[in-house]
């Protein structure tokens, strides 16, 4: 219905808790296991394993920079940890403490914990990121990513459509 608005209906607690503990877990242990098995399987910068055509390849790299690879002086190492540690503690906060109530953003928050905390504990415990999903067309590549960052991805992308409206103002739960 056009100029019709949703009815949002107040989350509980307990609902906020099995949301998060679905979502948050399956990200992160999917990151996991994938990650896992990409080291045991493949040499590290090694040929890439076609899976659809030239579309999808599976390529073993390791990451360590932040965002696809890019590398700042002030955002390496520990420091990179920290940050890291920060924002996945505050988005964690605001899933439980906001009265933000709506079930696709709450969805939307869980896919980008999930994959941060998959994504820092691999800094955390390696020192850098394991990343192995290649996309591209011949030499026209996107930069290689893992599941963790799917689930960001994902999660940034339902929270910015679920967030704004088409005029562009932030949506009111109440």
């Amino acid at each position: 219905m056009a100029g019709s608005k949703a009815v949002i209906s107040k989350i509980s607690f307990h609902s906020r808790l099995r949301l998060f503990f679905t979502i948050v877990p399956s990200v992160f242990l999917l990151d996991y296991v994938s990650k896992y098995i990409v080291q045991q399987t493949m040499v590290p910068y090694g040929k890439s394993i076609p899976i659809i055509n030239d579309l999808v390849k599976l390529r073993f790299i390791y990451n360590e920079g932040i965002v696809f690879g890019m590398k700042f002086g002030f955002a390496s190492g520990w420091a990179l940890i920290l940050v890291s540690s920060a924002m996945a503690l505050l988005l964690i906060a605001y899933f439980f403490l906001s009265s933000y109530d709506d079930p696709p953003g709450l969805v939307a928050l869980g896919l980008i914990a999930g994959g941060a905390l998959g994504n820092l504990s691999d800094r955390i415990f390696n020192g850098r990121v394991v990343d192995f999903i290649e996309c591209g067309i011949k030499n026209l590549t996107w930069p290689v990513f893992n599941i963790a960052d799917i689930g960001i991805t994902c999660g940034a992308i339902l929270l910015s459509l679920r967030l704004f409206s088409a005029d562009g103002q932030i949506k009111s739960t109440e």
